[in-house]
């Protein structure tokens, strides 16, 4: 017998349950009972439910397997039909009675106390640790594989399923249990189970025992899986195929706990009290002391959920035995006292306010004490005076229809000291309307909650991604540190204790090709994975959660598209929504717009720009638009027929020389279903995005002033040496190589291009004609003429590589001198300089 020295109260929070059974409809199948193929003809019925798409039948006395999902370290939690550990208590799998029909036996636990057993086949939930077979469930004296063992006695306390109509205590572990009265097969003398293996969608093992209920004429289906959340958590179903006629009946689930890690145990009382988790989601137990008192090493946590659709609906801690209804609680305070009419969970239609088990109890009471905390507190005891900690589950009663399928769902989860048991709920609220529609352009507020309800640990999440399904658009509102593209994907770099929860919450608008990217059901589907370790631990786990939306088909349908292409690069290549360019390639745009809902487009107007610092200018008269051609992208359109595509094409040239991402997005004005006003604007669903490249990295004069103005004189017969007064563009260089270079101006009064006005000349005789103040160093003013030899603009010269550097400053305003002779005649005088750049030697 297990003693407990102190058991501390802990809060295992769970999100929302949903206490219902999912009810599915199938033809009619004929059915032979009890033979091998009738079985196998309604398993396949059933897996079109049970969310696994590849089940392979064992076949002739199968050995049973082990599935594991990680914990954290060297610890995970495993599941399997029948004995999962060897006489060393090794965990191992090959127990090979787990499709024999089931017996029903009976067990000593205590001078006045005894137990109802069911061999083989039994649901067998503990945890690896480190190899070693930590057991959470009670198992049988000597349920080993292997030599001297009794692989069939595994979990042999427990009932696992059964389908009552009526009150009597052997229905539940006897005459309406499900193990114990599935038929014999034909076909396989002694076994009345076939055995199914599988995976689920994240290839973790999945296991199944489908058999023949003649008592309801009923097939079954028992199912083991992995939460598909990647959690440590076991889901346990059981599924009823109907195919001849109605039935009514009541699910109850109940199993004996017994959280120890020592396997060669004889005593058979674990003596673990429970607790509510709270909000009618179920109950937990946490591991206590030996005989002597002695805390058992690693500790270790057991909880049981309803979080799932056809989840249980109600719950009830109890003792084990005597009575052995497994509708009664126990007894109050003594062996001696009678069974306790208050609560109980009985086999009803229609429960009465003491008929519900332990379901209402708030958080955190202890299901094994009666009238807590108050003068008439009492423990709930079996006839020894003992607690032996078990506990039942109920579904509401059930009346199946033919060929229908019925689902029951428990959740259960555990774990040791040191490790985190994480959770995710994705759910999202509509933050425009409230009576439970969604449709287009409706913004979505979606929260991703974290919990850890593990056993003295810190989770550590390092990685939140959310990628949106077609139809979705992440806010633009949302900071771009938590998004890449159109997914939120960021570390939130925080840890979470033992009770505590991190929500993460972000906004979503529903787009207009939400109505084409539906599915079958008029959802789309949003999924979110979590990723993190145990604190101080090279455990990454990711976790997954996601919730279906369903958006309204509006009046108005469309799509409205942009896309693009290099066609200096590639001319004959497919549309996309990014294409790569360097200056002067030319992009070709296409705009598509369609509409096919049941409003129409009476008068629409398409507009579009390039901005000034884009790096991209539109292509004269490129705009093309049925069948005319647009020297500017603001098109009037008029009335849209639905169902026919109208597109837009025009073209820009790249004017950018450095590294950019320039993104466009067309929109259209207009009005629907007669209003010829512009009352409405749509934007494209994706801008088009070019990459502007870096220009090859070259040694050029990039640009030149267009001009040097002097102003205008009267000379009035005296000589005039005149300095600018603006200079019109820029000097820019790019420089490729990290060494010295020399920027340089010339100037020919004799060449093709002299300062003149109508062929005369300014300067006809052999003096200067234009001076630069050349730059140097602590030096104000250095006029020098120049001539048709270059000269350099800067003294010192320039060193580095450079792209795109203004030398302007160089040559602006008061850095210029004209002469103008005495004898100067009037006119407007133009002429010309010329620019080069060239490297010289390092001093």
């Amino acid at each position: 017998m297990k003693v407990i020295k102190s058991i501390p109260k802990v809060l295992l929070a769970f999100l929302t349950s949903l206490f219902v059974f999912f009810i599915f409809n199938h033809s009619e199948i004929p059915i032979h009972a009890a033979s091998s193929d009738a079985i196998n003809t309604s398993a396949n019925v059933m897996a079109q439910y049970d969310g696994i798409t590849n089940w392979k039948l064992q076949r002739y006395t199968p050995s049973n397997q082990i599935g594991e999902i990680p914990i954290g370290g060297n610890v995970s939690l495993g599941y399997t039909f029948g004995a999962a550990r060897n006489a060393s208590g090794k965990v191992t799998g090959g127990d090979n009675t787990i499709t024999l029909s089931s017996t029903i036996g009976s067990a000593k636990l205590g001078p006045n106390s005894s137990a109802p057993t069911i061999n083989n086949s039994k649901i067998n939930i503990f945890l690896n640790n480190n190899g070693k077979y930590y057991g959470i469930l009670h198992q049988g004296d000597s349920s080993y594989i292997g030599s001297g063992g009794h692989p069939e006695r595994a979990s042999d306390t427990s009932i696992d399923f059964a389908l009552i109509t009526g009150k009597q205590d052997s229905y539940f572990y006897n005459d309406m249990n499900v193990l114990a009265n599935l038929e014999t097969i034909s076909s396989e003398p002694g076994s009345s189970k076939l055995f199914y293996t599988g995976t689920d969608a994240n290839g973790r093992p999945a296991y199944k025992l489908a058999g023949y209920y003649a008592k309801k004429s009923v097939f079954v289906q028992i199912v083991l899986k992995a939460d598909p959340s990647g959690a440590p958590i076991v889901w346990r179903e059981l599924y009823v195929y109907n195919p001849n006629g109605p039935a009514q009946y009541q699910t109850f689930y109940g199993e004996d706990t017994g959280l120890n890690p020592n396997n060669n145990l004889t005593d058979t009382v674990d003596s673990v009290p429970m607790f509510a988790i709270g909000d009618k989601k179920g109950l937990y137990l946490r591991s206590g002391a030996d005989s002597n008192g002695v805390n058992y090493d690693p500790a270790s946590k057991l909880f049981i959920t309803n979080d799932v659709a056809g989840g249980f609906k109600d719950f009830m801690g109890r003792t084990l035995t005597n009575p052995g209804n497994w509708s009664i609680k126990g007894r109050s305070g003594s062996g001696n006292a009678s069974s306790i009419t208050n609560p109980t969970l009985p086999w009803t239609s229609s429960p009465n306010e003491t008929q519900n088990g332990d379901t209402n109890l708030p958080a955190n009471s202890n299901l094994l004490v009666l009238n807590e905390n108050t003068p008439q507190e009492y423990k709930v005891v079996d006839s020894d005076g003992r607690q032996d900690s078990a506990y039942t589950l109920r579904w509401p009663q059930t009346n199946s229809t033919t060929a229908s399928v019925e689902r029951f769902v428990s959740k259960i989860g555990a774990t040791i000291s040191g490790y985190a048991i994480p959770t995710m709920k994705l759910t999202y609220k509509n933050m425009i309307r409230n009576d439970g529609t969604n449709q287009v352009n409706d913004r979505l507020h979606f929260n991703i909650s974290v919990r850890n309800d593990g056993l003295g640990s810190n989770w550590t999440i390092s990685r939140i991604l959310n990628a949106m399904p077609k139809g979705l658009t992440i806010d633009p509102k949302t900071s771009v540190s938590l998004t890449n593209g159109n997914s939120i994907d960021y570390n939130p770099n925080s840890s979470i204790a033992v009770g505590e929860s991190a929500d993460f919450s972000f906004d979503a608008i529903i787009n207009n090709t939400a109505p084409y990217n539906l599915d079958a059901k008029g959802n789309l589907t949003n999924k979110a994975n979590v990723f993190g370790n145990n604190s101080g631990q090279n455990d990454t786990r990711e976790l997954t959660d996601s919730v279906t939306i369903p958006v309204q088909i509006p009046k108005f349908k469309y799509r409205f598209t942009e896309q693009l292409r290099n066609e200096t690069t590639n001319p004959n290549g497919a549309f996309t929504n990014r294409v790569t360019a360097q200056k002067d390639d030319i992009i070709d745009y296409k705009v598509d717009f369609v509409s096919n809902g049941s409003s129409i487009v009476s008068n629409a107007y398409f507009y579009n720009k390039f901005e000034a610092d884009d790096g991209l200018e539109l292509v004269p008269n490129s705009v093309a638009w049925n069948g005319n051609n647009y020297n500017t992208m603001d098109v009037p359109m008029g009335a849209l027929q639905n169902n026919q595509t109208y597109t837009v094409t025009f073209k820009a040239k790249v004017t950018g020389i450095s590294q950019k991402a320039t993104s466009n997005s067309a929109s259209l004005i207009y009005g629907l279903d007669g209003d010829t006003a512009y009352s409405n604007r749509m934007d494209v669903e994706e801008p088009a995005i070019v990459d502007i490249q870096d220009a090859p990295q070259t040694t050029a004069i990039t640009e030149v002033p267009s001009g040097i103005d002097f102003g205008s004189v009267n000379s009035a017969g005296f000589e005039r040496l005149l300095k600018n007064i603006s200079t019109t563009g820029n000097l820019r260089i790019t420089h490729a190589a990290d060494s010295p270079f020399q920027v340089s101006v010339s100037y020919d009064n004799d060449g093709d291009t002299p300062i003149s006005s109508n062929g005369n000349k300014l300067v006809q005789d052999d003096g200067n004609t234009l001076l630069l103040n050349q730059a140097k160093k602590d030096t104000t003013d250095l006029w020098k003429p120049l001539n048709a030899f270059p000269t350099a603009i800067n003294f010192d010269g320039f060193n580095g590589s450079y792209k795109d550097l203004d030398l302007t400053k160089y040559v602006g305003k008061n850095k210029w001198q004209l002469r103008v002779p005495a004898n100067s005649q009037a006119g407007q005088y133009n002429g010309q300089v010329t620019w080069s750049i060239e490297d010289t030697l390092a001093e």
